[in-house]
């Protein structure tokens, strides 16, 4: 019996384990229609417990303004009182890329993350502008990770440029948009193979139709992503780190949708197991 039960505890140990490895969190972008504080609220509701905050967000409430370096410290603290309350943190802040940051402005960035206590920056930095990237990540403790958005805009619209682009940079990983590398015409799971020893988190989403550049959103498991071979070559790697949803069609009213989203994602987690 007592065998069985030392067993059993450290089968429920690990599968809690496994779980905590992935976070859960949702891009920000997907409610950019409301406020943080509203974004907030809807995360509650949905029971998640993680942020990607994008840097335009306004704040709302009486905090004016958007989240991002910009904030007060009194500001910055009510929103950390916010967060704490509803027992929900800013796991990431992104994307910052050539709209958002400069030669002026980059490190107030970092200095925001480190002080809010953010731990990776997302991103997709000039070519020339990796190794400051680099340094600042190094500096102030806040790792970058590597977005792509549709081609020709991004960069890192294809798997090997964000390959590249990681090579001998320690504080510099990925966290693809699987969205976008299947509008880009990617393979997401081959994609995902080449990510493997620095993939830390990656825009969880499906889409409507392969390599179509304006091919839109749909409820995950509806689409052509083919997220079960995902998650199987996330646990094939060892992958923790952050799952963020991002949801982009129905913006006003999209909390249904969200719910089915997260409960194929659940369903597809359990039988990972």
């Amino acid at each position: 019996m007592t065998v069985l039960f030392s067993l059993t505890f450290q089968f429920l140990f690990a599968q809690k384990k496994q779980s905590a490895d992935w976070k859960l969190a949702v891009q920000t972008w997907t409610f950019h229609k409301y406020s943080l504080l509203e974004t907030i609220h809807k995360a509650d509701t949905l029971g998640l417990k993680n942020l990607e905050v994008y840097p335009g967000q306004k704040v709302g409430g009486d905090i004016p303004g958007s989240f991002t370096y910009t904030l007060t410290s009194e500001e910055r603290a009510r929103v950390n009182e916010l967060l704490r309350v509803k027992g929900i943190k800013v796991i990431a802040i992104g994307v910052i890329d050539k709209y958002y940051y400069n030669a002026e402005n980059l490190e107030k960035y970092f200095a925001f993350a480190a002080d809010m206590q953010i731990p990776f920056i997302t991103a997709e930095p000039e070519w020339q502008d990796l190794d400051e990237f680099n340094r600042l990540a190094i500096k102030y403790k806040v790792k970058v990770a590597l977005h792509c958005h549709p081609k020709p805009a991004s960069h890192y619209w294809h798997p090997d440029s964000t390959l590249k682009a990681m090579q001998g940079r320690s504080h510099i990983g990925a966290w693809p948009d699987l969205g976008h590398w299947a509008r880009n015409g990617v393979n997401v799971v081959e994609g995902l193979k080449k990510m493997k020893g620095k993939l830390w988190g990656m825009h969880y989403k499906d889409i409507r139709e392969f390599d179509n550049v304006n091919a839109t959103d749909t409820i995950f498991g509806k689409g052509v992503c083919d997220l079960p071979a995902v998650m199987r070559q996330m646990k094939k790697q060892g992958f923790k780190g952050v799952v963020t949803m991002e949801y982009e069609v129905h913006e006003e009213d999209n909390m249904a949708d969200l719910r089915e989203c997260i409960l194929f994602y659940e369903k597809q987690r359990k039988l990972l197991k």
